[in-house]
């Protein structure tokens, strides 16, 4: 099914293809970032805020993000969106050659925010381009290209940085946004539903009603928090490159890689496990089970000591977090009405990337008062607990 929706509808296919570029500029970018900061402050917990401020800015840009996306032409914000960001992320040549941290700290906010214009108005133009019956295949895919692109962009990306140097993985980063406008610019069909009406100003509060109405749409958006508050632990992973494997950024780029092998492939488990027409139940059920299963993994993580086994460890938690993610966007997708879609999707991206932000805080606060190890305990503690919590809130809905 999933190649046969790329091979028949060329406008997704170039959505997808934007997607597949960005995504791996974007990680070839990160592992060099991370690697920058760590070098520069000698800190374990640096990449982790490092990667608090690629995500935190899309929380607070995500509510405009959303009434853009429903407001205006989606296919212009996702071009403007990429276009904005070829000269920002630029500036992080100049951020490595005069070894600032506020200048690398600076640009990673700006792309974040680029970012919360063009992601979550992905996800709600998706539902126009493909036909009904074909949008769980299309999702999984846009799952998928996301762990893709993480395992060959942070792979890579890693490998650049250390033998060609920083700046050529951030000059690339750049060009994927060119190559990312220019795909988007091509698609024909429009990215939403020419008679859907229009959000006047300050819209968001219908959105939060309509959310509010509709029990299964509410714990889907809530669905995500239980790994993004874990999810700070991905922020401690150079740390564990650093001290307790190879050292270098190849090393972190392998344990990136291997996150990604596990983002790509959970997406690809979850839609066959839900089936081709799921329930809300069984939708509900298998999402809270892959919340529960990554952290699992994640609270043995520590535990390994040779790196083969570390690398296997990050692909099974991200089986459970790649899963979770694509399935609860797809309930979204499903259950909300085109002139909503974009709001809600912004405000449930707005709301994981402010939990991921926010774990990612932690994890470098308790990383460097207590160590990485301690630090990954506690957030695979905090993630079962919401996980379980809101398992036993969604099933108790959908029965209702």
């Amino acid at each position: 099914m999933q190649p046969g929706v790329l091979a028949r509808n060329p406008d997704f296919r170039r959505l997808f293809l934007s997607s597949v570029v960005s995504l791996a500029g974007d990680w070839f970018s990160f592992v060099a970032v991370a690697g920058l900061v760590t070098e520069l402050t000698g800190r374990p917990g640096a990449a982790a805020f490092i990667y608090a401020a690629t995500v935190l800015p899309v929380f607070l840009a995500s509510p405009l993000a959303g009434a853009v996306a429903d407001r205006l032409d989606r296919k212009r914000v996702l071009v403007t969106a990429d276009l904005v960001r070829v000269p920002i992320a630029l500036l992080l040549c100049g951020a490595a050659w005069w070894g600032s941290v506020p200048l690398a700290v600076v640009v990673i906010v700006a792309l974040g925010i680029g970012a919360s214009f063009h992601d979550p108005v992905a996800s709600a133009a998706t539902p126009n381009l493909v036909a009904p019956e074909d949008l769980a295949s299309a999702q999984s895919l846009m799952g998928a290209v996301w762990g893709s692109m993480l395992m060959v962009g942070a792979g890579l990306g890693g490998l650049v940085a250390e033998l060609l140097g920083r700046q050529t993985a951030f000059a690339i980063n750049a060009a994927s946004f060119l190559a990312s406008a220019w795909l988007v610019a091509g698609i024909r069909r429009p990215l939403q539903q020419a008679a859907a009406p229009r959000p006047a100003r300050g819209a968001l509060r219908e959105a939060v009603r309509y959310i509010r109405a509709t029990p299964i749409v509410s714990r889907l958006l809530f669905a995500k928090v239980g790994v993004s508050s874990s999810n700070g632990i991905v922020g401690l992973l150079p740390a564990f490159a650093n001290g307790r494997f190879a050292g270098t950024g190849i090393a972190t780029g392998l344990l990136f890689a291997a996150r990604g092998l596990g983002a790509l492939v959970g997406p690809l488990l979850g839609r066959g496990v839900i089936g081709p027409v799921p329930t809300r139940r069984r939708l509900i059920a298998v999402c809270g089970v892959s919340t529960l299963s990554y952290c699992a993994v994640y609270a043995a993580f520590p535990l390994a000591e040779a790196f083969a086994v570390a690398l296997v460890m990050v692909v099974l938690a991200h089986l459970g977090g790649g899963a979770q993610w694509s399935l609860s966007t797809y309930g979204l997708q499903l259950e909300t009405p085109d002139h909503l879609r974009g709001r809600v999707m912004a405000l449930d991206y707005g709301l994981a990337t402010l939990f991921i932000g926010l774990s990612s805080i932690v994890a470098g606060v308790l990383a460097d008062a207590f160590g990485a190890a301690r630090a990954t305990w506690w957030l695979a503690g905090i993630g079962t607990v919401y996980g379980a919590a809101w398992l036993g809130w969604s099933l108790a809905a959908v029965r209702r």
